[in-house]
């Protein structure tokens, strides 16, 4: 009890540098708890996921939380040199000191399971692993690419998914560190529209209105997931403008 009470105390936040995302999560990514990022293919889940693990490893002189990050990389998109370009242009005083890029660099563990059992095995040494290597972040990129394809979309499915959003919060609540997981959409049917959408509408409108902002998607994983996610960003994309623009939906669904 003294622990918990102590890690509690030890709450805050990892500023994403995105103002009004922070202004939104009232500093940014917070710790203990389960933050996901939702949207489809190419909106940029993954580019957020790395300038997150940037920020996590900078030193806390540069506004960093100066620790370690593990990083989950299922579907193999994880990019040091995209990482490296990012930190260059956001930090190019500290990112062109002789060996700074390979430090922070070192700070990462990336860990490609190739299936569900693999990341199963992983989760379960994860716990000692953050307190041993003051790891800052946990990052899960995709939670949903695990998931599909394995056991259906049955019963054996949904209590295999029970254990694993149990697991994770428990690591979040335990090492009280932000835990980000991306997940993906999938299509919608006439009757999910009315249970569950993005945009939280009514019952009537989410029937009537298939054509707005998103209203035909709905996060892969299912209800039963979303109870467990405490903060859900929706990144979609608007091409009515000259160069797509990006927007960020926060829900707080617990």
């Amino acid at each position: 009890m003294e622990q918990r009470v102590q890690k509690e105390h030890m709450g805050g936040h990892l500023p994403t540098r995105l103002k009004g995302l922070d202004n939104a999560l009232c500093g940014g990514i917070p710790f203990g708890v389960l933050t996901e990022l939702v949207g489809p293919a190419g909106i940029g889940k993954t580019q957020l996921c790395l300038k997150l693990a940037l920020l996590a490893s900078l030193p806390t002189a540069y506004g960093g939380l100066g620790g370690r990050v593990i990083y989950i990389d299922v579907e193999s998109k994880f990019s040091s040199k995209r990482m490296i370009e990012m930190g260059s242009k956001s930090f190019p005083d500290m990112f062109y000191t002789k060996g700074m890029a390979q430090e922070m660099a070192g700070r990462i563990l990336v860990l490609q399971p190739a299936s569900l059992s693999e990341f199963t095995e992983s989760l379960q040494q994860l716990k000692i692993s953050l307190l041993q290597n003051q790891v800052k972040l946990l990052i899960i990129d995709s939670m949903a690419a695990l998931i599909s394809g394995e056991y259906g979309q049955g019963t054996a499915r949904q209590h295999l998914l029970g254990w694993h959003i149990s697991f994770i919060k428990s690591l979040a609540e335990f090492s009280r560190i932000p835990v980000v997981v991306t997940n993906q959409v999938r299509s919608q049917t006439r009757d999910e529209a009315c249970q569950y959408s993005f945009q939280g509408q009514s019952r009537e409108k989410a029937v009537e209105d298939h054509t707005g902002y998103d209203s035909h998607l709905v996060a892969a994983l299912g209800i039963h997931w979303a109870h467990a996610v405490t903060i859900r960003l929706v990144l979609d994309s608007k091409s009515g403008l000259p160069n797509i623009c990006f927007s960020l939906k926060m829900i707080k669904l617990s």
